[in-house]
């Protein structure tokens, strides 16, 4: 059995204290609430759980105010599932991981500004509002 590195993600200090109840009703994991039950984008990425950076990235477009939150929220979003992806591949599962998790980047990147804006009023402010810090994650 391969050792694990200590893993540490990134996210809004919010998200880290926030209890299991606050955090189900703003993060419902990959894809959207009409995803019926991650069928149509997983949760894992060739066997790999990477619902923890789904469901950050969930909180940061429920929490964010700002055009640039969501920028920050889609970047933070690819590095935390390069983190995971890099940390528990192997060779072979590595690139390819990789390159599914570059695709749900680009989903969220373009495609994301309804769902983020959603209850919000719109706007193209560049200023970012999250304080985060990196935390060690041990079940992901």
């Amino acid at each position: 059995m391969q050792l694990r590195s200590s893993l540490k993600l990134y996210a809004p200090l919010e998200f880290w204290t926030a209890s299991q109840s606050e955090r189900k009703a703003n993060c419902n994991g990959c894809g959207s609430e009409l995803d019926l039950s991650g069928k149509l984008v997983p949760n894992t990425m060739y066997g790999l759980d990477v619902r923890i950076a789904c469901c950050i990235h969930d909180w940061m477009y429920a929490k964010g105010r700002t055009f640039a939150d969501k920028l920050f929220a889609d970047a933070i979003f690819l590095l935390n599932l390069s983190l995971i992806i890099i940390d528990r591949s192997g060779w072979f599962t590595l690139p390819l991981r990789l390159l599914r998790a570059s695709k749900y980047f680009v989903a969220v990147v373009k495609a994301g500004e309804e769902s983020f804006f959603h209850n919000k009023i719109k706007n193209k402010e560049m200023h970012i509002t999250f304080k985060g810090t990196f935390k060690e994650v041990l079940d992901v």
